[in-house]
């Protein structure tokens, strides 16, 4: 009898955890709008790269005053495979370039599909359509000069 209690608590036990991780990932239309790429350039301020999924933190000004963004994107190995190297190519104060899917609550979110690294090497992610839509419009609106997305600031603000 004691040990079909014991193993009646550790399926509870097994059963509540895993409701856990199934509320902690969503799908990512859930969220974001994926019909939308926009640009988006600011100074990384911090990150979590783990698994499901990295977060990026980045702090830019508008109108003087700072505001924060958080960025969703891919897990770790996703990162890597995709070519970043979180080590080697992000660094905290640096400024970058990216393209994201906004946020469906109108918040300063997004899901990044796409970054610029400070040597001009363009990595993206995501759905192959999205990788190329992202490439497309970060050399559009990035190489060409053209000003970003009527979210960002004036150019040499950030």
């Amino acid at each position: 009898m004691n040990m079909l209690k014991r193993a009646a608590a550790m399926a509870m036990v097994l059963a509540v955890g895993t409701v856990g991780v199934a509320e902690a990932h969503h799908a990512d239309n859930s969220q974001f709008d994926a019909n939308k790429n926009t640009v988006f350039t600011g100074v990384l301020s911090r990150m979590y790269i783990g698994n499901p999924h990295s977060y990026l933190y980045f702090v830019r000004m508008v109108n003087g005053q700072q505001k924060n963004w958080t960025f969703e994107t891919e897990a770790v190995l996703a990162l890597r495979r995709a070519g970043l190297s979180v080590r080697d190519n992000l660094k905290i104060g640096s400024t970058y370039s990216l393209v994201y899917s906004p946020a469906l609550d109108g918040s300063d979110s997004g899901l990044m599909t796409a970054i610029k690294l400070a040597n001009g090497r363009i990595i993206a992610f995501l759905a192959k359509n999205n990788v190329n839509a992202a490439n497309n419009l970060l050399n559009e609106k990035l190489l060409n000069g053209s000003p970003s997305s009527q979210n960002d600031p004036p150019s040499g603000q950030q």
